[in-house]
């Protein structure tokens, strides 16, 4: 670009696989054009994500959509407050594409500021996700890494393509001193992280339990750590933490902050995910994943960076994918999707992976 804006503010707020999937287009830029200050709108508990990026600054005020900036009043609210605590933005470039970022970005407008937004591929996604002979195109799209990346590219920024790996996540992560004890020589560490929001990405746990005992046994040195989030997730990683017969898993629910579940995850030979932010988080801190895909598929962009499309295991039904999130309710009414995929496929591609 002829000459790159002084300062800007990028919006991205939600969820958390998401943004995370922002930080390496951030990354990117930042390196690219050191002159540029990123200011980045999200939640202050997604700092981690973004260590290690020269020149980006978490905003100070931690959006809430739920309290202080809900509302019309609420985002005139938070726009009076950026432009109060970042003056001289010079450009807006919205990743999100919801109705807040939208009304903000119409605010920056009327300012005189130069605005940018990711397209979602909506229309696409519409013909992913529908039902079977009723307009179904099944073909991969674009990554929602690539999209962000095009909005800065839209804005002038001259990137090529987003590398498949951020070197400044690579470095040596020690392990949480509050986990008891550190990695012994040979052993395997095995990442299991078996939620989701949505029950369409949720593999049953009794599954992933088979899982869990198929690898004690293929891998005597193997510890298994039960990732996951809130109390109900705690109270099933505890459960399958006692009924596991190998008696190496280990629940981390709730035991670290999010930069030392990341040290944790940098020190795993590998994650067995959902397609979930344990998949992303997992994919920055370079650890290969056996990602487990049901209602959603990764044809719509959200495999992890720089993962393999053989590593995602799902089962081949034509009412695949029926959402883009996973939110909808199984239409067939038996989420066969996830109830009907063996154990042993999961294995399977674990051993391609260890051997």
């Amino acid at each position: 670009m002829k000459a790159a804006p002084k300062k800007i503010l990028v919006i991205r707020s939600s969820a958390m696989g998401d943004v995370a999937m922002t930080a390496p287009v951030l990354a990117q830029v930042a390196a690219a054009y050191p002159e540029v200050e990123i200011i980045l709108l999200t939640r202050r508990f997604y700092e981690p994500f973004f260590d290690g990026i020269d020149r980006l600054t978490i905003h100070n005020i931690n959006i809430d959509q739920g309290q202080a900036h809900r509302g019309i009043k609420g985002l005139v609210r938070l726009y009076r407050e950026l432009r109060r605590c970042c003056p001289g933005v010079e450009m807006v470039i919205d990743l999100q594409d919801k109705i807040y970022s939208k009304l903000l970005r119409k605010f920056y407008r009327l300012a005189g500021v130069k605005t940018f937004h990711i397209d979602k591929g909506r229309v696409e996604k519409k013909h992913l996700t529908a039902v079977p002979g009723k307009g179904k195109v099944m073909r991969q799209l674009r990554t929602s890494i690539d999209r962000y990346a095009d909005v800065f590219r839209e804005a002038g920024f001259e990137l090529g393509t987003v590398p498949a790996a951020l070197s400044f996540y690579r470095r040596e992560r020690t392990v949480p001193a509050g986990l008891g004890f550190s990695k012994a020589v040979g052993e395997v560490w095995i990442g299991i992280a078996p939620f989701a929001q949505h029950q369409g990405k949720v593999y049953p746990l009794e599954k992933m339990q088979e899982v869990m005992r198929m690898a004690g046994e293929r891998w005597a040195s193997a510890r298994m750590f039960i990732f996951g989030g809130g109390e109900e997730e705690r109270r099933l990683a505890e459960l399958a933490v006692a009924e596991d017969v190998s008696g190496r898993a280990v629940s981390v629910v709730g035991r670290f902050g999010l930069r030392e579940e990341m040290d944790l995850m940098a020190n795993l030979d590998l994650m067995v995910s959902m397609d979930s932010s344990a998949m992303h988080m997992a994919s920055l801190v370079g650890v290969p994943v056996v990602s487990v895909w049901g209602a959603t598929h990764p044809y719509a962009g959200f495999l992890g960076l720089g993962q393999a499309m053989e590593d995602a295991v799902g089962l081949e039904l034509d009412c695949r994918p029926c959402s883009v999130y996973g939110h909808k309710v199984c239409w067939r009414g038996d989420y066969a999707c996830m109830n009907d995929l063996a154990p042993e496929a999961v294995f399977e591609r674990m051993v391609r992976r260890l051997g």
